[in-house]
């Protein structure tokens, strides 16, 4: 059985429900890494290369589509609901600001509230002011961490598509296509 007859029946097994999507994409992987025979004929060899850049090129794109499903995982979602990817730098700064602006809060609070009548119970109002610090800089820590994580993660996909890429080194797919059909 040739490598196409191969392909083709693993795909319909997958098609019936035979095998999941991880049985399908490991056991196509292990069909198309066994070393093959010198192809007999050129037609042979042509057909042959053409599955292997068929095959690479649904590598390629499945890493891509999985890693657009991991981005949504790492975003944060802002105040209007609008989604964004957090920065490291921007973190720090909402940190910054929001531990400045709560401590002037708190400072103008506990100014106000050491004046009033009410005496004690005007003492809890420079607490909210604390607790807005606390929220906010836990929640710059928050996104900081998911910024690093973003990062590593971005790292490793570029890293594993340069490697996909790489495995089709050589002449440009241009040139294989004169070469294959000319």
């Amino acid at each position: 059985m040739n490598l196409a007859d191969e392909l083709l029946k693993l795909r319909d097994l997958h098609a019936k429900g035979a095998l999941t999507d991880d049985e399908f994409a490991a056991a196509k992987a292990q069909v198309l890494a066994q070393e093959r025979p010198a192809p007999e004929d050129s037609s042979t060899g042509a057909v042959e290369r053409h599955l292997q850049t068929i095959a690479l090129q649904n590598d390629i794109a499945q890493l891509d589509r999985e890693w657009e499903l991991a981005r949504h995982t790492y975003m944060v979602t802002g105040r209007h609901g609008r989604r964004s990817i957090p920065s490291q730098g921007g973190s720090l700064v909402a940190g910054v600001v929001i531990a400045l602006f709560g401590i002037f809060r708190t400072t103008v609070a506990f100014v106000i509230t050491s004046q009033s009548p009410f005496g004690p119970i005007a003492q809890v109002f420079p607490l909210f002011g604390i607790l807005f610090i606390v929220l906010g800089v836990g929640t710059s820590i928050h996104s900081f961490a998911k910024a690093g994580q973003y990062a590593e993660a971005e790292r490793r996909y570029r890293e594993r598509r340069s490697e996909l890429l790489a495995r089709d080194a050589g002449p440009s797919r241009a040139e294989k296509s004169m070469r294959d059909w000319g």
